[in-house]
Order: structure tokens, then sequence, then C-alpha cells
């Protein structure tokens, strides 16, 4: 839900992740290399270079892909026979994970709120021998029992909630050709969907009196791009069991109009804009929505309520 820019959220500005990264696994270039040396890996990746996958692109997973879906037309059992050598390689679970992985994310990045739903913290806390430690999991956006290739591959972690990543919602979910990634370039979900509030028809000029007369689902703009996003993460659903946070945002608009906004600004000489920003919990136009919980909804919202 909220785009993923991975040098943004660095503690050091001048790390250079890709350089670091790639340290953790050289070792496994020797050994891609050497696989790349027997058939059928020799006609798979022969152009393909281990930095490729490491840091890969859509089109590398379209290229490898379509020369696996050749070949196994010629050998059908070829597709599981890969899958095993590959996940020998390329194996994520273990000491890659939790020696390697997760230090290298939890010591160089201070994220903030799950990319996907924007719902929880997903920040690091401090324990009492200074370690720290990551309330995150790091999601494969393109599932690694799909595509084992890519299960080390940095490009393919995505920071998330434990709901996100669970079972219940993505799981192994496979999102290639009908997902848009946070961290895709082209990724605008901000701007193209929006929150978008509906009252039950018995409500007249804000006036409502229970959470349950509202509906605030998520419309896309212009395109169906996303839909398939808001499916898989099943964001229409959960964000049901947060109208609370919009039925105190009409209430306040009840209590509070321009009017009354404009007296406690007389009474306290604090800036109209401020007085307003306080008590709606208002999000500035240029924040970054992914440092704080729900600033998707209340930014979505708060244009709705005509507070921006």
């Amino acid at each position: 839900m909220t785009k993923l820019i991975y040098n943004n959220y660095l503690k050091v500005r001048d790390f250079n992740i890709d350089e670091e990264y790639y340290k953790l696994f050289k070792d496994k270039e020797t050994q891609f290399e050497e696989l790349k040396t027997k058939s059928p890996y020799d006609i798979l990746f022969s152009d393909i270079e281990f930095k490729d996958i490491i840091f890969f692109d859509k089109l590398i997973i379209q290229t490898i892909e379509s020369r696996i879906n050749i070949q196994s037309h010629i050998t059908p059992s070829l597709r599981e026979d890969i899958r095993v050598e590959l996940q020998r390689i390329f194996n994520y679970e273990g000491y890659n994970q939790s020696k390697k992985i997760t230090p290298f994310f939890t010591n160089n990045f201070n994220f903030r709120t799950c990319f996907y739903c924007n719902k929880d913290f997903i920040n690091n806390f401090e324990e009492n021998t200074d370690k720290l430690v990551s309330t995150f999991q790091l999601d494969h956006f393109y599932d690694k029992g799909t595509y084992p290739y890519l299960a080390l591959s940095f490009y393919n972690f995505i920071p998330s909630c434990p709901t996100c990543n669970s079972s219940k919602v993505k799981g192994t979910q496979n999102c290639f050709g009908t997902c848009i990634a946070p961290n895709d370039k082209n990724f605008d979900f901000e701007n193209k969907v929006k929150f978008k509030l509906f009252l039950d028809t018995k409500c007249k000029n804000l006036h409502i009196k229970d959470k349950d007369d509202i509906d605030i689902p998520l419309k896309e703009q212009f395109t169906d791009e996303y839909d398939k996003y808001i499916e898989v993460f099943k964001l229409n659903e959960r964000y049901k069991a947060h109208k609370d946070i919009v039925y105190e945002m009409i209430t306040k608009a009840e209590l509070y109009p321009e009017s009354r906004l404009k007296e406690l600004q007389d009474l306290t000489g604090v800036p109209f804009q401020q007085i307003k920003k306080d008590i709606f919990n208002l999000i500035d136009e240029n924040d970054d929505l992914s440092k704080k919980p729900f600033s998707k909804l209340i930014k979505d919202i708060s244009e709705e309520l005509g507070l921006l």
C-alpha cells in the first residue's frame, strides 16, 4: 500500500546496499557458475550472471521461466528436478535467513509500518543486551517455492507484518503477472487507489450514530491494476475492523466546524491550520505514509470530508 524505496530507510545514508548484500552470498556465485556447466542449466542460465538473479528484475523471471517451460515440454519431470537443485544453492531457510538476511535488514534499515497494508508497525527495538530485534517479517513477493532461484534475491524481500505474510492472507500465492510489488518503480497505490466514504442511506449530513453506518472500500481510479493486490492482501475485509477511526473523524468534523476552529484560534493564538491538524490528526501532503499506521486511510478520508 505504501511505496518501498529501500534507500529512504537506510540508517547510514551512503551505505551501498547492492555491494554489501552481494558480499553475503559471494560464495554462492561459485556454486552457481559450477551449476551452469551442467545440463540443462547451461541452457537455462548461459547468459545470466549470479548478480542478475540476486538483484533481479521482471525480465529475468520471464526469461528463466520461458526457458524452463520449453525444456519441461521435452522432459516433464524437469521442473521439479530444477527446483530441488536450485533450492540447494539458493537456500533461504536456516543459516542464510537467521545469520545473514534478517540481520542485514535489521541492522541497516529503519522500517516503520507494513508496506503491504499500512496497518501495523514493523519497527525494531532494543533488548537489554543492546541487541536489535525486528518485528517485521520478510515476505518473498515472488514465492520461493515457485521461483527457488529468487529465494535469496534482495529485491524479492518486502518487509511486512505477520498478518500480511501469513497463510491466511498472502501466503504462497503466485503474484507474478497479477500484482505489482511495493518496490516496483511503477507502484503508485497512494495516488491511484483511494479509501472512499459511504454512509448508510438513513444518515443525513454526516449525522451518524454508529460506525456500522459507515463503509470505507478501496476504489481504484482510472485503472484496474491494483484490484488483485487489494484482493490478495484482503485489504477491504481487514479495514472494516477499523471503521472506528473514520467514525471518530466524522464525529470531530461535526463538533469542530470551521467556525469553531476559528474561535479556538482567536482564543489560543495557535494558527488555524495547526489546530485543525492537531484535532483531526491530519497527514501533511508530502508526508511519508509508511511512517505511521493508518496514514493512508486518514489522508484519504480527510480529503473525503474536505479537511485538507
